[in-house]
């Protein structure tokens, strides 16, 4: 089994990339969402206010609130976030048709905002190849 190559998903970049992402702020405006984030065994919460990233955490203490939940294994995931990802792994959806990745919740909410959730992983898999280009120096 290949190792994972997600240590920590740096979550103050990600939040610092997101709410100064012009696209984001522009297709996220008016949206209120919680998205749980489930990387292997680890856990990640994002809270979205009025279009804005306010939070993104690591950990949970077992009551934390989702609206959508994004999960696979740490594969999935490090295929996901390659710099030119594999069909099916360029996008949520399309990871949980053909991967073993889960897309749930609210998906009346998440297709409303799919364009904004999109750019949640573009920014995330930006941010966690310059984490990993960061560590390798």
């Amino acid at each position: 089994m290949a190792t994972s190559k997600i240590a920590i998903i740096p979550v103050n970049d990600i939040v610092a990339r997101l709410n100064s992402d012009p696209e984001f702020l522009l297709t996220a405006r008016f949206w209120y969402c919680d998205i749980r984030f489930v990387i292997g065994a680890e856990q990640y919460f994002m809270h979205i206010e009025n279009g804005r990233v306010e939070s993104f955490t690591q950990g949970t203490n077992g009551f934390d609130p989702y609206t959508i939940n994004l999960s696979g294994s740490e594969e999935v995931w490090d295929r996901m976030f390659e710099h030119t990802p594999k069909p099916f792994f360029h996008d949520w959806f399309a990871a949980s048709f053909h991967h073993e990745f889960e897309f749930g919740g609210d998906l009346e909410s998440a297709y409303a905002y799919y364009y904004s959730l999109r750019r949640v992983k573009a920014i995330m898999g930006d941010a966690v190849r310059a984490n990993r280009e960061a560590e390798a120096a």
